[in-house]
């Protein structure tokens, strides 16, 4: 079960999701849809006392660390693992360093492959239902497959 969109996040948590997120982003080069993914976020986190945005990797401190801090808490693991899938295919595309990053991070943050595989199942529904506003199923069937 992930954390729920009411749950209110600590400055912590926060920074933890920058860290994993940004070593996700920079392992092919940051493109302009995952900087703003990721600043949308961090911006509209609500949480006090966070540092100036910043996109540097290792700016909020070390992911491996940070996410094997996260596995006594499922619920935050799971969503560390979704915002890392979220921030690999906001230019489209998951790649393969990406992919295997981000498994390292689970398997870090305390989930099973299992687990997950159905995590990232979940952001490849989310997207592809994003895609509902597209003119045709040609369409829609077109862009899943690059998924």
């Amino acid at each position: 079960m992930t954390m729920d969109q009411g749950d209110v996040m600590t400055r912590h948590q926060v920074l933890t999701l920058m860290a994993c997120m940004l070593s996700t982003a920079h392992v092919d080069g940051v493109t302009p849809q995952e900087l703003a993914l990721m600043k949308t976020f961090y911006e509209q986190s609500g949480v006090a006392g966070l540092p100036p945005f910043a996109d540097d990797e290792g700016a909020y401190g070390d992911h491996g660390a940070l996410a094997a801090q996260s596995a006594s808490d499922v619920g935050f693991a799971e969503q560390l693992v979704l915002m890392s899938f979220m921030t690999a295919y906001a230019d489209g595309h998951l790649s393969d360093g990406e992919r295997a990053h981000v498994l390292a991070i689970a398997a870090k943050a305390g989930l099973s492959d299992a687990r997950t595989n159905e995590l990232l199942l979940h952001v490849k529904d989310t997207l592809i239902g994003s895609l509902a506003m597209l003119p045709d199923a040609e369409s829609v069937a077109q862009v899943a497959k690059g998924l």
